[in-house]
């Protein structure tokens, strides 16, 4: 009889370890981005660190294909077709405002910097991660500095840039380039190639990275830089709050040191270094880099000044006390 007790109990014990080692979560990726993309590959490093954390109870799979077009990942993953996903704050235009503050022209020298300042700045004011409540927030970045590049001329003066056509991200740039009067479409990044090959457009607004992520290098006869970029593009990794809430305790507390400013850094980072690869490939390639001349940056620094005050007025009417504070602060930041 003690026998057989023994052997019952024992019987429980090992399905009971059979069903903790089997206890797994699978979480799926929606991603629209080129695997050679920084972005994709960071998160693709990421999903590693996480297995890696959590000794195998949280992996990452990537979905064949994207469960929608880039835009509308935010709105996926809070509804649970996708359980990580990363989009473009910009692609939705006035969704996310406080969060535009990164993307303010002449505001980051690298997108390290503006990375972990926009993810710091994100923690600390409420308002501004209050935009991002329907899902979790993993990580919140941006590219670096953007550049105008064009197949056609270099761009000296206002009259230069007014007469090119230009692919945009959306977001800020959207209002800088109506600032500017400049003639510009909003479309996503992956359809660069096609819109400068084809003669659709004669340029886009892009950051360096571009060149080499979008094959754009040949295509490219000209760059004009700005100091700060004329623009920045701000983005989001983000994971269905619902999926988060159901891991266990010991898998989040293993997952929290992975996310936030350390998975913004890492993002930031990798477009830096992309940064300079398309640097060098602009330079291999003959693409004449121009510095913003003095006097077109000091037109733009008049025609874009409503812009942050557009913001600070938005800012102030959400609740937050000085945000032209803030918007000092948060350049001081970012251009170390």
């Amino acid at each position: 009889m003690l026998r057989l007790r023994h052997f019952i109990l024992s019987g429980f014990c090992a399905a009971g370890i059979a069903t903790t080692v089997q206890a797994k979560t699978e979480l799926l990726v929606s991603q629209w981005l080129p695997a050679s993309h920084p972005v994709a590959e960071v998160m693709e490093e990421w999903n590693k660190q996480v297995v890696e954390a959590t000794e195998g109870r949280v992996t990452l799979k990537n979905l064949p294909q994207a469960v929608t077009n880039p835009p509308g990942h935010y709105n996926a993953v809070r509804d649970g077709l996708a359980d990580v996903a990363m989009t473009v704050i910009g692609y939705t235009p006035g969704r996310f405002p406080l969060s535009e503050l990164s993307e303010l022209p002449l505001m980051a020298s690298t997108a390290e910097a503006n990375s972990v300042t926009l993810q710091n700045t994100a923690e600390r004011v409420p308002q501004m991660m209050d935009e991002f409540k329907d899902v979790k927030v993993l990580a919140l970045f941006t590219h670096g500095p953007g550049v105008v590049f064009n197949t056609k001329k270099p761009i000296r003066t206002l009259d230069d840039l007014q007469s090119l056509k230009f692919r945009v991200g959306g977001g800020v740039v959207n209002e800088v380039s109506r600032q500017l009067g400049a003639n510009t479409t909003l479309k996503p990044a992956t359809e660069s190639y096609e819109l400068v090959s084809t003669g659709v457009m004669d340029g886009v607004w892009l950051p360096f990275e571009s060149l080499v992520t979008y094959n754009l290098e040949k295509l490219i006869k000209h760059a004009t830089t700005f100091p700060g970029g004329l623009y920045n593009s701000a983005f989001i990794v983000m994971m269905n709050k619902d999926r988060w809430n159901a891991l266990s305790a010991e898998d989040k507390a293993a997952i929290e040191p992975l996310i936030g400013v350390a998975y913004s850094r890492q993002l930031g980072q990798a477009f830096d270094r992309r940064d300079q690869q398309g640097r060098e490939a602009a330079q291999a390639a003959g693409i004449e880099i121009l510095e913003v001349t003095p006097e077109l940056l000091q037109e733009v620094q008049a025609r874009i000044a409503p812009i942050e005050k557009k913001w600070a007025d938005t800012a102030r009417a959400k609740g937050i006390q000085d945000p032209e504070a803030l918007i000092r602060e948060y350049r001081a930041a970012a251009t170390k």
